[in-house]
């Protein structure tokens, strides 16, 4: 452990990664001691939900995606503590396409910048992944149990009124439920499958 810190040598407080259309591509660690939001609020959202007046989020993103590499203190002022920020390009087939964001305390042990974006590599790797067999998942496997209740739902009205018994509406309200739960998997599949 690193005393001054009380936390383990080279564990960020928080990690995040911005992708070319400058939206926070993965977030993770505690990012209200900086963004003063969850990583829920953050992740997919623009880099201008944490800009300032001034626009330091723009200038830096743009010094990043052109290839510099950046050490900052930042003082929070919410909390008035102090950490060491480090940005470092991620590069993909000779291109830049991320810009990955470790916080650390001040005063603790921060790893090389090779080695973070060593690390930032590997779980953007790790959450394409999970994207991948989230989409998969969706499609494959939800998708179609909601289609196929669907359809026995709509089997069971069919047959409801073919015996001249009065369907509730109950039943298609259901349908709608069904029809909208699908629309949302598909959505929801098809951004997971485009997010850059």
């Amino acid at each position: 452990m690193n005393k001054a810190s009380g936390m383990a040598p080279g564990v960020p407080v928080c990690q995040w990664s911005f992708n070319r259309g400058r939206q926070f591509h993965y977030i993770c660690g505690d990012s209200t001691a900086l963004f003063q939001r969850a990583p829920e609020e953050l992740l997919h959202s623009d880099f201008s939900t944490v800009d300032n007046r001034e626009g330091s989020w723009a200038a830096r993103l743009d010094r990043l995606f052109s290839g510099d590499t950046a050490l900052e203190e930042w003082t929070v002022p919410v909390s008035n503590r102090s950490y060491i920020v480090v940005h470092v390009p991620i590069y993909e087939n000779g291109a830049i396409s991320y810009v990955a964001g470790f916080a650390y305390r001040d005063g603790q042990e921060i790893p090389a910048a090779p080695e973070l974006a060593l690390a930032a590599s590997a779980a953007l790797q790790v959450l394409e992944a999970e994207r991948e067999r989230t989409a998969r998942f969706l499609h494959d496997v939800a998708a179609q149990c909601l289609s196929s209740t669907g359809l026995q739902l709509e089997l069971l009205r069919l047959e409801l009124e073919a015996r001249n018994i009065e369907v509730p509406a109950l039943v298609a309200e259901i349908g709608r439920g069904l029809d909208e739960a699908l629309r949302q998997v598909r959505t929801f599949s098809i951004r997971t499958e485009d997010t850059p």
